[in-house]
C-alpha cells in the first residue's frame, strides 16, 4: 500500500468515525475538521523530527577520558607523593605504558625517600587536565612494583585510577611578576651554614635586576613568579655552574619596592633549588623553595638565620 492509498484509507476512517460521533453534522464540516486534525498531526510529527535531529548525542558515561593515556601521549611529568596527607614530592616520573590494569612509569627525578606504608598508597599529581566537563589534576594509586636492580632501578608500576580529583597544588599562591623594575635579587649558590661569606658586602654569583660579578650578562635574567614559600627565576643558562642542581642550597637577598616608603626593602632567605627546567632558548627556569629567613646583626655584621 502506497502513501496515497494510506492517506485515503485514513480519511475514510476518520469520516466514518465523525459521522458516528456526530450523526447530524454536515459531511463538509466533518471533512474540514479532518483536514485540521491531519494538519495538526503532521505539524507535531515535523516538530518531533526536528527535535530528534537537533538532539545532542548522549555521552557514554561509562567510558571516561583515559587521563593516564593522555599524560603518556603528551610526555607529561607526574609528581608522586605518599598519599594526600603528605606535601613533599618524593618522585617525578613519566608514564611509558598504560594498560587496563597497570601503568608503567620511568622515574626521572628522586627528591625524597618514598615511604608508602602498609597499603602502598600513592598520589599522582599532574598539570590540570580536562576530564569530560571538569578539570582534574590528581588520582590515588597503589604501588604494584618498584625496580631495585640496576636494569630496573628507574621503573615503577602503578595501578590504574578509579577516580580523579582536583586538589590545591600549592600551599602558597604564586604571583606573577609583571614589572621587573620593582624587584631585585642577589643569589649565592652556597649553604649559609657552612659558608664564611659576608653576604651583605659580597658580590652575588647571579643577579636579577641587580649588580653581580658578571653584570653585563645579568640584565637578561628575570623573576618569573614569587610566593611566601619560594621564587621562580629565569636565568641565562651559561651562568649556572654544572655543579648546581636540584637540592642545591642557595642564599637569596631579595629587594622589594615599598610604594608607601618609596624605597627598596631587603629580605634575606636561605633556600633549596627544587627544579631546573629549560624555558625559552638559552635560559633555565630555576624554582627555589625558601627554608630559612635571616635578619642582619648590626653588632657582628653577620646574618642571624631562623628556620621557617
Amino acid at each position: 500500500m502506497n502513501i496515497q492509498e494510506t492517506a485515503l484509507s485514513l480519511t475514510r476512517q476518520l469520516t466514518d468515525l465523525g459521522q458516528q460521533l456526530f450523526p447530524g453534522m454536515p459531511e463538509g464540516v466533518i471533512r474540514n475538521a479532518e483536514a485540521i486534525l491531519l494538519g495538526t498531526m503532521a505539524f507535531v510529527l515535523l516538530l518531533l523530527g526536528l527535535l530528534l535531529l537537533r538532539r545532542p548525542k548522549k555521552k557514554n558515561t561509562s567510558s571516561k577520558t583515559n587521563i593516564p593515556q593522555k599524560l603518556q601521549e603528551k610526555g607529561t611529568v607526574v609528581d608522586i607523593i605518599a598519599g594526600p596527607d603528605d606535601e613533599k614530592v618524593s618522585l617525578r616520573c613519566v608514564f611509558t605504558a598504560v594498560k587496563s590494569n597497570k601503568i608503567t612509569c620511568e622515574i626521572i627525578e628522586r627528591l625524597e625517600p618514598l615511604q608508602t606504608g602498609k597499603n602502598r598508597q600513592l598520589l599522582c599529581i599532574f598539570a590540570p587536565t580536562k576530564n569530560q566537563n571538569d578539570k582534574v589534576n590528581s588520582f590515588a594509586t597503589t604501588l604494584l612494583k618498584l625496580g631495585h636492580s640496576n636494569r630496573t632501578a628507574n621503573l615503577m608500576v602503578l595501578s590504574t585510577p578509579t577516580e580523579y580529583t582536583m586538589i590545591p597544588r600549592r600551599k602558597h599562591a604564586r604571583k606573577k611578576v609583571a614589572d621587573q623594575q620593582f624587584i631585585r635579587v642577589k643569589l649565592w649558590l652556597e649553604d649559609p651554614i657552612f659558608s664564611d661569606t659576608s653576604y651583605q658586602d659580597a658580590t652575588p654569583h647571579i643577579g636579577v635586576n641587580s649588580f653581580s660579578s658578571d653584570s653585563p650578562e645579568q640584565s637578561s635574567n628575570g623573576v618569573v613568579n614569587i610566593s611566601n614559600g619560594g621564587i621562580g627565576l629565569s636565568i641565562l643558562d651559561r651562568l649556572i655552574p654544572e655543579t648546581c642542581g636540584p637540592d642545591s642550597p642557595v642564599v637569596i637577598n631579595l629587594f622589594m619596592f615599598n610604594f608607601r616608603e618609596k624605597t627598596f626593602k631587603p629580605y634575606w632567605y636561605a633556600g633549596t633549588i627544587r627544579s631546573l627546567e629549560e624555558s625559552r632558548p638559552g635560559f633555565v627556569r630555576m624554582g627555589i623553595e625558601f627554608t630559612s629567613t635571616a635578619t642582619p646583626n648590626s653588632s657582628t655584621g653577620r646574618l642571624n638565620w631562623t628556620d621557617r
